[in-house]
């Protein structure tokens, strides 16, 4: 790591990949693993098991679900950084059969819960459970999808190296890539984020140069790729036929809290604006001077206009004082995330592709992971991805581990 690295410090989770308290929460969890298993297996349906006990066993699955989840953000944060690093990949596949393993052994108490749930449909308005009265509908929607305690864990080991595993290729292959760019007319070798950041560049040369040195690598691995996405789209169908859900959409919808209709709308209404875009694009091509806008035109900036490479503190200032003018919370939380270094911006050989913010619950706050090469379209991306942050805390603030995490559909109006 170089001296101006924009690198995020993941220390306030664990000191590095060899802490001993990665192990001690390991042995922690696996524990409280055994001890739900002999509380609480076979023991959801008996005529005891009142509302009540069902309230302490939801506060007691969040304390263990939060546990697991900051493992499980260490490791993700750690190799999403640099998935070239070893010791990184290491910890993360010892993780990942960990979770795996303890998903295995409760897979009986989603079920076990969820049916006492259905067959309790009072349960919903008792009071007692009030502050769970969302998870409880959403139990009962999935109720009828759920299968055997067998089932679920053959799906949970299948995953794991089976639909997961062409998507960590997929990730891993394109951190690892060296794209040759013609920028303004001057060769260079760059990592896929600083090539993608190429896209907007304002010479449309280095535009064209990056569009096609990056979709002509993609496209010489056209087999792998395909074969990937045939795999990953024919898995998810036949876990939607298996699970009987009315179409492959259906188990999306229940996940994000919405609906077909609402779906339906969207759709709608992005088909009544084609017009709209299709307009913006021939006063685009106008402006550019063009015939007629290729895929390098169409994120291209304005011609005319001064191209300005922000420097990371101008970055950070620009995204403060924007949330500044909107609300004195929100600027807090901002600088609360730039001064405990949450955030992951320099482009580097073996970083994920992409911006991402990851919630940390029992830290109150968040972990941005984006590539920032000082174009003001990364700006963009990162008051984006500071607005999840500020979901974060806000949530975690005011709610229990079951209730902060938000559907796509609310997230995404960060």
């Amino acid at each position: 790591m170089t001296e101006n690295e924009i690198a995020w410090d993941l220390t306030e989770i664990f000191a590095s990949h060899d802490d001993p308290k990665i192990a001690e929460t390991m042995n922690r969890i696996l524990k409280e693993t055994e001890n739900i298993i002999n509380n609480y297996k076979g023991k959801i349906a008996l005529d005891n098991f009142t509302p009540q006990k069902l309230l302490d066993l939801f506060k007691r699955q969040e304390k263990f679900q939060a546990d697991l989840s900051e493992l499980d953000l260490y490791k993700n944060r750690l190799y999403s950084a640099n998935m070239t690093i070893p010791e990184s990949e290491a910890l993360k596949n010892k993780v990942e059969d960990f979770t795996t393993k303890i998903s295995k052994d409760l897979a009986f108490l989603e079920l076990d819960v969820a049916k006492y749930v259905n067959d309790n449909p009072g349960l919903v308005d008792d009071p007692i459970l009030s502050n769970y009265q969302h998870i409880l509908e959403n139990i009962k929607r999935k109720f009828p999808h759920n299968l055997t305690e067998l089932e679920e864990q053959l799906i949970l080991e299948k995953d794991q190296y089976g639909v997961r595993a062409w998507s960590n290729l997929q990730s891993k292959w394109l951190s690892t890539r060296k794209i040759i760019v013609n920028v303004e007319g001057q060769n260079k070798e760059l990592s896929y984020g600083e090539a993608n950041a190429l896209l907007t560049h304002p010479d449309r040369g280095t535009r064209i140069s990056a569009n096609k040195s990056i979709y002509g690598l993609l496209g010489k691995e056209e087999t792998v790729f395909s074969l990937a996405l045939r795999n990953i789209c024919g898995d998810w169908v036949n876990n939607s036929k298996r699970r009987k859900y009315d179409n492959p959409m259906h188990d999306s919808l229940l996940f994000n809290d919405t609906t077909q209709m609402i779906i339906d709308n969207l759709m709608k209404a992005i088909e009544k604006g084609v017009g709209v875009y299709r307009r913006y694009l021939k006063l685009k091509a106008d402006v550019l001077n063009l015939p007629k806008l290729t895929c390098a035109d169409v994120r291209a900036p304005l011609p005319n206009v001064p191209h300005t490479k922000h420097t990371w503190d101008e970055a950070k200032e620009l995204a403060i004082q924007a949330y500044k003018r909107f609300d004195s919370e929100c600027v807090e939380i901002v600088r609360d995330m730039f001064n405990r270094n949450h955030l992951d911006a320099s482009p580097r050989e073996g970083k994920r592709n992409g911006a991402n913010c990851a919630t940390w619950f029992k830290g109150k706050s968040a972990y941005i992971l984006l590539t920032f090469t000082g174009e003001l379209t990364e700006i963009f991306t990162l008051t984006h991805e500071l607005g999840h942050a500020i979901h974060d805390y806000l949530a975690i603030d005011k709610q229990t581990y079951f209730n902060i995490h938000p559907g796509y559909t609310v997230a995404e109006t960060a």
